[in-house]
């Protein structure tokens, strides 16, 4: 593997981390590598060597089940906040009730 190469396949491993950090729902420490990917990246050069290519594209299969991952987390997250959504109307049902207070304005 050439010198040139050595960023990409730190970009791979940079991605690789972020996969496991979304599997792990570790979006703080993913926030925190999204800044030492983009100090990489700023690195690279505009047009990539041609040996660089099998790296970049499994950089490129990578980035797509990071996003899939993220996708399915989403998904997850959601049902979970409809999960809580449930328990709190179903909570409230057994809260008394409430006593309406008429207000009526004295000085019409």
């Amino acid at each position: 593997m050439s010198a040139a190469v050595d960023p990409y396949e730190a970009l791979a491993g940079i991605i690789e981390r972020q996969l496991a950090l979304v599997a792990e729902r570790d979006f703080e420490g993913l926030a925190e590598l999204k800044g030492e990917r983009a100090a990489l990246e700023r690195t690279l050069p505009a047009t990539p060597p041609p040996s660089a290519r099998p790296t970049l594209e499994r950089c490129l299969a990578l980035q797509q089940r990071v996003w899939i991952e993220l996708t399915r987390v989403r998904e997850a997250v959601l049902i979970e906040l409809g999960h809580v959504r449930h328990g709190q109307r179903a909570a409230a049902g057994y809260a008394p009730a409430r006593r309406r207070v008429l207000r009526v304005d004295a000085s019409a």
